[in-house]
């Protein structure tokens, strides 16, 4: 068996992080996030606060998260609830350049959002406080006038009207009840049988349920790019920041719309066979 060794030295002088199909090379002015890979979309280099990435595009998707009406409208729970819902609409712009980029390279679309069973069978105490902090406050499951708080198949749960149209027949759609979107959902088994591993995050919150979603992703060794201007917050403008530098630090990449729409598609040498190891050579679907 071939020995794969992690920090051994790449063509390109650089060095090799991590081993086997889920390597990345760290090269002197890019990092290289499948190098094994044979590219069956298109391969670009999208910049970020650090350093460039290289990715194929048939590797990566868009997640949305939380974009409906409870979190981002009038009349929905959080508006109702007193947060600055106005805020968390300043992510739809973003969004939709982020939709009109992922359209034009054929990127998988992931919409993640909550809505829950109507007999709260699966909500714990913990959950449910925080969404219902007071006697008073209307919490999950409870009457907000015309709908339900955060119910399936409600208006609170769908995406809101700016955003709808945007969604396609072949887009995935998540439902999750908890902040994270990995959790007790079919998300990870979707991205995994697809072969989808680099994943760019926008929606809402900022630093409530993305950064759950991507911090799991991370964990699950996933690579991660936030968009930072297709993402916000109801939460103080430092909580946002805090985000945007733990995910430099910590969970992946910091890139933006702009950075985005300026990727350039870009080459690389096609990597030699190693045992046990194959690579795509052609489109899976």
């Amino acid at each position: 068996m071939p020995q794969r060794k992690t920090y051994q030295k790449t063509d390109l002088g650089g060095v090799q992080l991590g081993a086997s199909t889920a390597r990345w090379h760290l090269e002197h002015d890019h990092i290289d996030l499948s190098p094994h890979h044979r590219p069956i979309g298109r391969l670009l280099k999208i910049g970020t606060t650090e350093s460039p990435v290289v990715e194929d595009t048939r590797r990566m998707a868009l997640l949305i998260v939380d974009m409906q009406n409870d979190f981002c409208s009038t009349g929905g729970w959080a508006d109702q609830a007193g947060f600055a819902t106005e805020r968390c609409r300043s992510a739809i712009p973003g969004i939709q350049r982020a939709l009109e980029w992922a359209r034009k390279h054929d990127l998988w679309v992931v919409w993640i959002g909550w809505a829950n069973r109507e007999d709260l069978r699966n909500l714990g105490a913990p959950t449910l406080y925080q969404y219902k902090k007071s006697v008073a406050m209307q919490g999950i499951g409870e009457s907000l006038g015309s709908h339900k708080a955060l119910i399936s198949e409600t208006w609170g749960t769908e995406v809101v009207e700016e955003l709808a149209d945007l969604q396609q027949d072949n887009d995935v759609v998540v439902d999750k009840v908890r902040t994270s979107g990995f959790y007790g959902t079919h998300l990870e088994q979707i991205l995994r049988t697809q072969g989808l591993n680099t994943l760019l995050f926008a929606g809402v919150n900022t630093d409530q349920c993305v950064t759950t979603t991507m911090e799991d992703a991370c964990f699950r060794d996933y690579n991660v790019l936030l968009i930072e201007d297709a993402t916000a917050t109801s939460s103080p403008d430092f909580c946002k920041q805090a985000v945007l530098h733990n995910t430099r630090l910590c969970w992946g990449f910091v890139t933006d719309t702009k950075a985005l729409c300026s990727a350039r598609e870009t080459t690389r040498m096609q990597p030699e066979p190693e045992a046990g190891v194959e690579t795509p050579s052609g489109d899976t679907g």
